[in-house]
């Protein structure tokens, strides 16, 4: 417009112009165009560039930034649709986001309920593999093993217990432990285990049978509740960590508490824990019940061994056994010698006495496989997978163990021996059922030779 003005203003005053200024004017204009053309192109280049840039940083990053045009023409409109783009595109990915999050805690928490699952699964398995151990054998000791070696395993920690309550004496009997730090009680027999003296809601076991609650210690010995015995000085300052459960009856007697020590991993015990430990409880109580009912029926209260009948019983079971998997089986029958002479000499009582004693001395002696009964002067002993050199040594052991003892009788000391008749299958004997019969015939070959000595049945002899 700037030359148009000058030039109508020059026709409208007919100013006459030289050519030199007419030539300024021109040039005037001439850079008022192009600065004009710059000014209007880069109002048209700079919003394409900045739209360019913005699919540019979409394209490569995925991020969408709203455009900043105020203006009115074309390329507005295209940015007011590009930002109704990106904010359709941001919606999406929020929404997106948001599924994506919900779908990761609720796969991560279908996981944790799966491994939930799975690890009650497990305890499951591990009480049914207990049950299962349990129907093998009546044996106390054995099945007390079965329940902690598998809790040891288990639960992951070092070792495991089992205290019983004599509430007659006010004191816990250690009855089992098993685990890597039982060195203390390992050269104890089983019936030799100590008791512990406890008064009433002493110590963290005694809070347990006071309440008939579970009680978890993470601080091991240092807990204020813990109460440390001479019996196990050494031991104590080897607790970490501990879980002591009470074993309650079915009636709701507290029986006794098992205690698990030292978790490996995790380092602690936790309440999750305890529903596990309840069912293993309930088991050993089981055991325990099972196991005074037994001794009730089936074992004679003095000596702990088996009625005779029950002996009998076993004795069949074995000698089949003994066939069908082709297993040596031996049998031992003991009496004392000159038993009418000793009654003659003393009592009943007495003599009762010294039966008594000689029955808990071969219990001692036998495995946990073994199985004895005694029938007045006379002991019956079945030894599965033994053979005769196993019998014989079973018989030098009781004769050492007898040596040992000694009677008083008024002012009298009176010593006993035992003779012992040994059979053995498949070494002497051919058909097992027939070792009961033949060990007599021995034991009586072995009181015909003066007695104190035991005789290995041979056939036609």
């Amino acid at each position: 417009m700037f030359p148009v003005v000058i030039y109508l203003y020059i026709q409208y005053t007919e100013i006459v112009i030289s050519n030199s200024t007419a030539l300024f004017i021109g040039v005037i204009s001439l850079i008022n165009g192009l600065v004009a053309a710059f000014l209007v192109a880069g109002s048209i280049t700079a919003p394409i560039e900045l739209i360019l840039s913005s699919l540019e940083v979409f394209q490569t990053k995925k991020s969408a930034a709203s455009l900043n045009d105020n203006g009115f023409d074309e390329i507005a409109e295209l940015s007011s649709e590009l930002n109704r783009i990106y904010s359709d595109w941001n919606r999406e990915i929020v929404t997106l986001g948001k599924k994506q999050l919900q779908q990761e805690k609720a796969s991560e928490k279908n996981e944790q309920q799966i491994s939930i699952l799975k690890k009650q699964l497990d305890l499951t398995r591990s009480c049914l593999n207990v049950a299962q151990m349990l129907n093998t054998t009546f044996d106390f000791q054995s099945n007390l093993k079965a329940i902690l070696d598998e809790a040891i395993q288990t639960m992951n920690v070092q070792w495991a217990s089992v205290l019983l309550i004599n509430r007659e004496r006010n004191e816990m009997t250690v009855a089992c432990v098993r685990g890597v730090e039982k060195s203390l009680l390992d050269a104890l027999a089983d019936e030799d285990y100590p008791a512990i003296r406890l008064k009433p809601h002493e110590g963290l076991a005694g809070q347990v049978i006071k309440d008939g609650l579970p009680l978890i210690a993470n601080k091991g010995f240092k807990d204020p509740r813990f109460k440390q015995f001479s019996e196990f000085s050494r031991r104590d300052e080897k607790i970490a960590s501990l879980l002591c459960a009470p074993i309650t009856s079915t009636d709701g007697t507290v029986l006794g508490v098992m205690n698990f020590i030292n978790r490996v991993s995790p380092p602690v015990f936790r309440n999750e824990d305890l529903p596990y430990v309840k069912d293993l409880c309930g088991l050993a109580s089981l055991v325990i019940e099972r196991n005074r009912l037994y001794r009730n029926l089936f074992v004679d209260e003095e000596t702990g061994l088996a009625a005779h009948n029950v002996w009998r019983g076993y004795f069949q079971e074995e000698a089949g056994r003994a066939v069908r998997y082709i297993q040596p089986l031996s049998v031992l029958i003991a009496d004392i010698d000159d038993f009418k002479n000793l009654i003659t000499q003393t009592n009943a009582d007495f003599f009762n006495e010294v039966v008594d004693s000689c029955g808990k001395e071969l219990k001692r002696l036998l495995r946990d496989t073994d199985t004895a009964s005694c029938v007045q002067e006379r002991f019956f002993c079945l030894l599965p997978n033994t053979d005769t050199a196993g019998g014989v040594f079973l018989a030098g052991r009781l004769k050492e163990a007898l040596e040992r003892l000694s009677f008083t009788f008024g002012n009298q000391t009176i010593k006993i021996t035992m003779s012992v008749g040994i059979a053995s299958y498949p070494d002497n004997v051919p058909d097992p059922k027939l070792l009961a019969k033949n060990a007599l015939v021995s034991l009586a070959r072995a009181h015909e030779e003066g007695g104190n000595r035991a005789s290995i049945f041979r056939q036609n002899i």
